[in-house]
């Protein structure tokens, strides 16, 4: 099948890709929808998927012939493999969704795929009310030419031993499983990071970038975190704009991002500029 662009594009409300998440606003469309069909049963990736950093598969695919496709609304629905599987509803429309018939289907699908995780509706809005993440974008600029304080790569860092703690202190994900993978001999990117009383307290990484599907250079997402003990000492910012003068040293031109509801990141990304495309809703 094909995604019909007089039913689908007027129904995205954010930039947002089933399989793919967020992406720069202007290539969004049926084109980009048909190209994640088009891998959806075979396990690559296409050349700008973030997830190819990590794995030699593509673990998420769209589940084809479940897809519903009307002028009024689509439905994608996909199938993640990762942590026993999960099913995922995305719903585009410009009406609010019918959220009990898609988790119905989710649930369906989870059990039919013997999804183990059970299933996620996701959905999109112009409105923050509800929402769990922001989908921002950062247009680079020579204002990202200008030096950040304190900040230096995690090679050149004296304190570079301290990472690994500093992974365990901010939590299960991000930057555990960076530096397992560093500590197994994988170079994803590099990794900047901010110190002080002698141990690493932030860092930012991988940062990447790759060519889009318009052929634009993009700084693809990266891990970014403070820690708790050492937030609002401008730590943050540093890293933010440290690594957009890697960025843009790099050629890159725009860079897309959720932001978590609510978090420092999300308030740090709205005092640096960045334009808010809509709101990513989930049960």
């Amino acid at each position: 099948m094909g995604f019909r662009r007089d039913w689908l594009e007027p129904v995205i409300r954010v930039p947002y890709v089933p399989t793919l998440g967020p992406m720069p606003p202007e290539t969004v469309g049926a084109d980009l929808f048909d190209a994640v069909l088009d891998v959806a049963h075979t396990g690559r990736f296409l050349p700008f998927d973030k997830d190819r950093r990590w794995t030699a598969t593509k673990d998420e695919r769209v589940l084809v012939g479940d897809i519903v496709h009307t002028a009024a609304e689509t439905i994608v629905p996909a199938l993640s493999t990762r942590g026993g599987g999960l099913a995922k509803v995305y719903y585009y429309s410009a009406e609010e969704p019918d959220l009990p018939a898609l988790v119905r289907l989710g649930e369906r699908l989870a059990e039919s795929h013997g999804a183990e995780a059970g299933s996620r509706v996701i959905w999109f809005s112009y409105r923050p009310d509800g929402a769990r993440g922001r989908v921002m974008v950062k247009r680079f600029s020579a204002d990202d030419e200008r030096p950040a304080r304190s900040v230096q790569p995690l090679t050149d860092c004296p304190a570079a031993d301290t990472f690994g703690a500093f992974a365990d202190e901010i939590g299960p994900e991000g930057f555990q499983f960076l530096y397992q993978r560093m500590k197994a001999g994988r170079e994803d990117g590099p990794t900047l990071v901010t110190v002080s009383d002698d141990r690493i307290v932030g860092a930012v990484d991988p940062l990447t970038t790759v060519a889009g599907p318009d052929g634009r250079t993009i700084q693809q997402p990266a891990y970014f975190a403070v820690h708790p003990e050492y937030r609002g000492r401008g730590h943050g910012r540093s890293l933010w704009r440290a690594s957009m003068a890697w960025g843009h040293a790099r050629g890159a031109e725009v860079k897309v991002l959720q932001a978590s509801r609510g978090s420092a990141a999300e308030g740090l990304y709205v005092s640096e500029g960045l334009e808010t495309h809509g709101y990513v809703c989930q049960t």
